[in-house]
């Protein structure tokens, strides 16, 4: 597995990113081990938590993390009920409360990269930028990402020349290329990396919907509104391209979406394997796009289009 810098920073993220999300719910302790291990084995560096008080934490705390495997850790939200608000914590008594115990529930001294999640408008910049301080100049927190931030957001807190900002997590895939306009322009400027967040279209680009909702999908689970965003007729003429280049070139339609993600703006694509079968397939996809099928793939799913 090739490892990335963040743009100009010194931090250094494998391609792939793995996500726990499901850790917890539909991923069991002896299966995340082994997913874990896979990972960590096949060179992978970099392990994401979806949020402080996610169901994955605890299964992450008994578990021993290779010493090469950074944690990249989200704070700034507490996750709450299927179809519920979230609620924003990025207030300094909150972040300070959350990390503690998110340190404490994983028995650590510090956190690889913190990942803050959001941005709320009714706090001050300097209230949030102070505590981050705060944990950089104790050792709590290594580096900082942002996520579910726009680019003057994004600007505004990495004027803080103080904070060690490496770069933002965003959704990104041939099916939400938003990102290449609402934030590359601010990050290449800043000298910024990005993390692309459902690289493989929420599970949409493996062409499993094409045809309905297959049984034991995502899309067919509690998680059906978040995949359904993605299934409509605009996404379906994608995902039929990427489907139509897969078979040309004989390899799965995963292959080309995660080449499409290599050759792209991103430093690491997050996936998120429920099985050790998913994750062998995602370690073994190296296919490189030849430079025509990927112009047809960006004409396809052209965000400007």
């Amino acid at each position: 597995m090739h490892s990335n810098r963040m743009g100009n920073t010194g931090l250094q993220v494998s391609d792939l990113s793995l996500g726990t999300f499901e850790w917890g719910r539909r991923v069991d302790v002896a299966t995340a081990r082994e997913l874990l291990d896979a990972y960590a084995s096949a060179g992978g560096t970099a392990l994401e938590l979806p949020a402080f008080d996610a169901p994955a934490v605890g299964l992450v705390t008994d578990m021993r993390i290779p010493s090469r495997v950074q944690l990249l850790a989200r704070v700034g939200v507490r996750a709450t009920e299927a179809g519920g608000t979230p609620q924003l914590r990025t207030g300094r008594s909150d972040l300070l409360t959350d990390v503690r115990s998110l340190l404490g529930a994983l028995d650590r001294d510090h956190l690889d990269v913190l990942v803050l999640d959001a941005f709320d408008d009714r706090i001050p910049v300097e209230e949030s930028a102070s505590i981050l301080r705060t944990l950089v100049d104790t050792g709590d927190v290594g580096y900082v990402l942002l996520s579910h931030h726009s680019a003057w957001q994004l600007s505004l807190r990495a004027a803080d020349s103080g904070l060690p900002f490496a770069g933002a997590i965003a959704e990104y895939s041939l099916l939400r290329r938003d990102a290449e306009t609402s934030l590359r322009p601010a990050l290449d400027y800043l000298g910024l990396g990005l993390i692309a967040g459902a690289g493989l279209g929420r599970g949409v680009l493996s062409g499993q919907y094409l045809r309905g909702l297959p049984a034991g999908s995502r899309g067919a689970g509690d998680l059906g509104g978040y995949v359904g965003e993605l299934l409509d007729d605009d996404t379906t003429g994608v995902v039929q391209g990427v489907v139509k280049a897969a078979t040309a070139l004989g390899v799965d339609p995963i292959d080309i979406a995660l080449a499409w993600n290599r050759r792209s703006l991103c430093a690491s694509t997050i996936v998120s394997p429920r099985t050790r079968e998913q994750l062998d397939q995602l370690l073994a996809s190296d296919l490189e796009l030849a430079n025509e099928i990927s112009e047809v793939l960006d004409q396809i799913s052209d965000p400007c289009g």
